[in-house]
């Protein structure tokens, strides 16, 4: 019989409600609630379920929650030689959305928790590429962590910040909107270099994204081209747009389509580096969180984690 970890985000909205929701679904299977007490506090309790002999372990938030979970079930299976990673796909990966951003969960096929049941049941489930980025942390020291759905040099990390200033008495999309719009006011776009196997560029952006998965920012369909398993990151440019055209396009963005730009450009690639060209601060959004700044190196891992698929 499954043993299913529910790891719950106590500033979710409804908590409550979900809470009483997983019990009447869950009533007659062994799982256990791990609840966060603190920020960071998923990059620790993962450890935790895995000595206690969990095989599911299901993010109940946003995919903010999701990136502690998965960086903290990683570690909990560190050697001396790196990880344990024949280890770590034996793990199940849920999601039951309940977060200001539930983006990564779009393409795995299922957003009830019926179907996250039924998932469970059926012992359906893929294997799925995980991003891996070396970094400078906001004390600007050597970091490093993984993440599951997209990563972003540019205005991402600094929208995530003006957000974080936000009350929160809108809905996530709403604040994510107030804080685009407070922030391109404001941003001057940065020139970087990016450096991968197969090119090099140089310019000015406004945003620059490396994604492992669809969708970002409440379903904006950014890498129409990401495949989750392909073993390659899909990358977007977006160049040197005007606020105009931002929200001339973000339409065709929202239905997961390529947008038809001068300024906007796709490619792939598995490995990528990326460094500022102008002296100037380049933030890095991971995950739909500010994690730090660049010079950043990023590297897909092709097929290291097991999701209910």
């Amino acid at each position: 019989m499954p043993k299913i970890a529910f790891f719950i985000n106590p500033t979710i909205r409804h908590f409550k409600k979900i809470e009483i929701d997983i019990q009447h679904h869950f009533l007659n299977q062994d799982y256990q609630f791990f609840i966060s007490e603190y920020s960071g506090h998923f990059l620790t309790l993962p450890k935790r379920a895995v000595e206690e002999g969990f095989t599911h372990f299901i993010a109940v938030g946003g995919d903010g929650t999701l990136n502690e979970i998965v960086n903290g079930l990683i570690e909990a299976f560190r050697t001396e030689n790196g990880y344990d990673w024949e280890r770590i796909s034996q793990i199940k990966i849920g999601i039951l959305p309940s977060g200001s951003g539930n983006d990564f969960i779009k393409n795995l096929g299922y957003t009830t928790i019926d179907e996250l049941q039924s998932l469970i049941a059926k012992d359906s489930s893929a294997l799925v590429d995980v991003g891996f980025a070396e970094f400078l942390n906001r004390e600007k020291q050597k970091a490093e962590r993984f993440f599951i759905n997209v990563s972003d040099v540019g205005i991402g990390g600094e929208v995530v910040i003006s957000k974080e200033r936000l009350p929160l008495v809108f809905p996530g999309d709403v604040n994510y909107f107030i804080a685009i719009i407070s922030t391109f006011l404001m941003y001057k776009k940065k020139t970087i270099k990016v450096t991968a196997k197969d090119f090099t560029w140089q310019g000015k952006v406004l945003n620059y994204v490396v994604a492992n998965a669809k969708y970002f920012g409440n379903a904006i369909g950014i890498a129409p081209h990401a495949e989750i398993s392909d073993g390659e990151f899909a990358i977007t440019n977006v160049g040197d747009i005007s606020l105009l055209d931002y929200f001339k396009n973000i339409g065709t963005a929202k239905k997961c389509k390529k947008i038809n730009h001068p300024q906007v450009s796709y490619t792939s690639a598995q490995e990528v580096f990326i460094e500022n060209a102008d002296g100037l601060a380049l933030t890095i959004d991971m995950d739909g969180e500010f994690i730090g700044y660049a010079p950043v190196k990023f590297t897909c891992l092709q097929e290291k984690l097991r999701f209910l698929k």
